[in-house]
């Protein structure tokens, strides 16, 4: 709630109109002026002082929606960039913005962490995002999970088709380092989750095992955080994964077109920062959740956080929920560790770097 109070909007109305004037340059007009302060700081605090109110069920009139997305998506300050079949990105695409520089700095390893990032399906229908963790092990979502099987009450589950991971950018189109998931659960979450009802208490990973090609080499490990002091707020990270189309009525057409040209269910890169920590990402949160902000949907969840500093590949956390306008949330995989410490998986310590 912190990240969404009066403060926040008066700071968005400055940005607006140093952008406005910057872009144009020349001053902008009274009037002007007067209208985008009455849609930061007017209409847009009522709407955030509504949301504190009733949370995602908050009933928002047309101009407090748009005062909304104006302080929280429309700034062009988080892009979502598509990523190419050879797992590179257009680091002089003018969607980047001022991210353009330290993506153009680490774009060999944005690429090798988008090479070790797939989608699921479960019978070529669209689940959610995975990434490699050790041979043939993807960690995702126990949501995702969900939707590929069901538990059987005697700690197995039992799978509804034919589940599988592709690492290619456009699974519509390729899928040559395609991967069958072996229908064996190595772990996931106690509890189960319900992605419509976001509860920041519960753990939503999963990890699963995919069957062996000999013809197709299956994509390297991604080194995971082990320190979770390093999950800081005000870090750059980017995540790595393929949105989904969001359902009808959340955002505006204009918004979706101009973040993702419509094209969903391939992989794309989107840079952001962690803007709340671990434990106060919103009220009651688990200890292992921070939030960030970075452009996501539906179909990221499994999605790799990746801190840009280090190496530029490594990943301080997973993926799994959004409120739409409001925030991402992430485990930190060092506070995963435990859980999964038996695994074997590349555990890293954090390196201090200048970006």
């Amino acid at each position: 709630m912190e990240a969404l109070s009066p403060q926040r909007a008066q700071q968005a109305l400055e940005r607006a109109i140093t952008t406005i004037e910057k872009e144009s340059g020349k001053p902008l007009d009274a009037g002007s002026r007067e209208e985008l302060t009455r849609l930061f700081t007017e209409d847009g605090v009522r709407a955030i002082e509504e949301l504190k109110r009733a949370g995602v069920n908050a009933q928002l009139d047309p101009r407090q929606e748009d005062a909304l997305e104006a302080i929280v998506e429309q700034d062009g300050s988080r892009p979502t960039i598509p990523v190419s079949e050879n797992d590179e990105i257009d680091v002089k695409d003018e969607n980047l913005g001022q991210w353009q520089a330290v993506t153009e700095k680490f774009s060999s390893q944005i690429s090798a962490v988008a090479s070790s990032v797939g989608r699921i399906d479960v019978d070529g229908r669209h689940q959610g995002t995975g990434f490699v963790v050790k041979d043939r092990f993807i960690l995702t979502n126990r949501h995702v999970l969900q939707g590929l099987a069901v538990p059987d009450g005697a700690g197995d589950w039992t799978f509804k088709g034919q589940p599988t991971i592709t690492f290619d950018a456009n699974p519509a189109e390729n899928r040559a380092r395609q991967f069958a998931i072996r229908k064996r659960v190595v772990l996931a979450g106690p509890q189960a989750i319900d992605r419509f009802n976001i509860d920041l208490t519960k753990l939503d990973f999963a990890i699963l095992e995919c069957e062996a090609d000999g013809g197709i080499t299956f994509p390297a490990p991604l080194p995971l955080e082990s320190d979770a002091d390093k999950v800081v707020v005000g870090r750059p990270v980017f995540v790595l994964g393929y949105p989904a189309a969001p359902a009808a009525g959340v955002y505006t057409s204009d918004v979706l077109n101009r973040l993702f040209r419509h094209r969903y269910g391939v992989k794309r890169f989107a840079p952001g920062e962690i803007d709340r920590g671990l434990g106060g990402a919103a009220d009651g949160t688990g200890e292992t959740v921070f939030a960030h902000d970075a452009t996501t949907l539906g179909g990221n969840s499994g999605s790799c956080v990746v801190d840009f500093g280090n190496d530029g590949q490594l990943v301080v956390g997973l993926h799994f929920a959004g409120a739409p306008k409001l925030a991402n949330y992430a485990h930190a995989n060092a506070r995963l560790q435990p859980a999964l410490a038996n695994l074997g998986l590349l555990w890293k310590d954090w390196i201090s770097r200048e970006l």
